[in-house]
């Protein structure tokens, strides 16, 4: 196997990932948008269960973000500012090598969840707050469609870039592609 030929399997692994834990987000966003209309109170339990789904939504986004980096760029940011690098960094192009990931607009909520994610990870003897979590579900309310039409963009851009692998090549379309 060439190096075009490689790089356009690496590629469509990279979209078949993407369009499974793009399934599961929208699943997530689902389950989120459901427990956030119960009316008030919430109950601890509920409260719990909601802070965990809002938590595991922005981890499969972030997996996305990362498997992006990973295999356009090398590898996803390091250091202690790595999570909130990733994130502003998708919302920007990298010239001839990846187009912009994530729009702009929706960098404040995002950065907001990643914040309530990593008080979720480090909370330990803590009270969870219902508007506080109401908050959150109403960010992944406002992002979710753009996230899939973001992602469906940065899909179609990857797609013509295989096209252009398969053709540099000399092949033609793979089978389950």
């Amino acid at each position: 196997m060439d190096a075009e030929a490689r790089t356009a399997l690496e590629l469509r692994r990279l979209l078949r990932d993407n369009e499974a834990d793009l399934a599961a987000l929208g699943a997530m966003a689902g389950e989120i948008a459901s427990v956030s209309a119960r009316p008030s109170p919430l109950g601890e339990e509920t409260c719990a269960f909601l802070a965990l789904k809002l938590h595991a939504w922005y981890t499969a986004l972030e997996t996305i973000l990362e498997r992006i980096a990973r295999v356009i760029e090398g590898a996803p940011p390091s250091g202690p500012s790595s999570h909130r690098d990733l994130l502003r960094g998708m919302t920007l192009p990298l010239a001839d090598v990846r187009p912009r990931v994530i729009a702009p607009a929706r960098l404040g909520d995002l950065a907001e969840l990643l914040g309530f994610r990593h008080f979720v990870r480090h909370a330990y003897a803590v009270s969870l707050d219902e508007a506080e979590l109401r908050a959150h579900a109403s960010r992944v309310a406002r992002v979710q469609s753009g996230i899939e039409s973001d992602l469906a963009v940065f899909a179609s851009e990857v797609t013509r870039v295989i096209e252009d692998l398969d053709r540099t090549a000399g092949s033609g379309p793979r089978p389950g592609s």
